[in-house]
């Protein structure tokens, strides 16, 4: 099988369960990477997370809602009534975030598509409500998530998009791994948020015979520096970050 590339989404700004995920697939050979979106929010590192992301030898990435609400709050645009709740979060991590890395996320795109081998990919946070493709995220252009999904939910959700033989996403933090017809819809998990202390992601091959083969990975990490930064950083609602993301 020829590997085509690794596959995360929902890094959501924890640094060392990204570097994680980088050796492990490093020592497996990988040197392309592509993110599903939502590298910052949520946790402590947010500049340090999109310059290690930005240093990788080859990187695509899309945003997500965590992305993009802060990046809001950046330029003082209007912040998603739907995310109040995460308000004074996101204006906590708009303030850590340089100018740089702000307009370095300013330029990456809400959707990727591309061929490669003969095969068509598709990257998207998750699906957008019709007509919302271009709105701002003040206006919830995302589509509710399926809390419980299932292959026909996942037809419904992705209808638009089944001539596609790979569909990588995120959002929904939990693991996803259906097929409809041809097309594979992924998403592995948030890298950066779960309740045991590893790291998520996907490497996607080639096979011989001409198609796809989806490996997830779990990749064990330690949180040490993670829970010190939330209570030294005196991150905002921290005590409910990490009780309800990383345990």
């Amino acid at each position: 099988m020829k590997p085509l590339f690794a596959y995360f989404t929902d890094v959501h700004g924890n640094l060392d369960a990204l570097q994680a995920v980088i050796d492990d697939a490093t020592r497996m050979g990988i040197s392309r990477f592509i993110s599903g979106g939502d590298m910052i929010g949520i946790g402590p590192f947010t500049n340090e997370v999109l310059e290690r992301l930005c240093n990788l030898p080859s990187i695509m990435m899309v945003t997500g809602n965590h992305d993009e609400a802060i990046l809001a709050l950046k330029y003082g645009l209007p912040h998603p009534k739907s995310h109040s709740h995460a308000r004074k979060h996101h204006q906590w991590i708009a303030d850590q975030l340089t100018d740089t890395n702000a307009y370095t996320l300013s330029t990456i795109p809400r959707k990727l598509t591309f061929e490669e081998d003969s095969l068509n990919f598709l990257i998207t946070h998750y699906p957008f409500k019709q007509g919302k493709k271009e709105s701002p995220i003040s206006e919830d252009p995302f589509m509710p998530i399926i809390s419980v999904p299932d292959s026909n939910t996942m037809k419904e959700l992705f209808k638009d998009s089944l001539t596609y033989d790979f569909i990588g996403f995120g959002h929904h933090h939990i693991l996803h791994d259906f097929k409809v017809k041809q097309t594979h819809i992924v998403n592995p998990g948030a890298l950066g948020c779960n309740k045991v202390a590893e790291a998520r992601y996907a490497i996607v091959y080639k096979t011989d015979e001409q198609e796809l083969s989806i490996d997830y990975k779990s990749v064990p990490y330690d949180q040490t520096r993670l829970f010190k930064a939330y209570n030294e950083l005196e991150v905002p609602d921290g005590p409910f970050l990490m009780k309800a993301f990383h345990s």
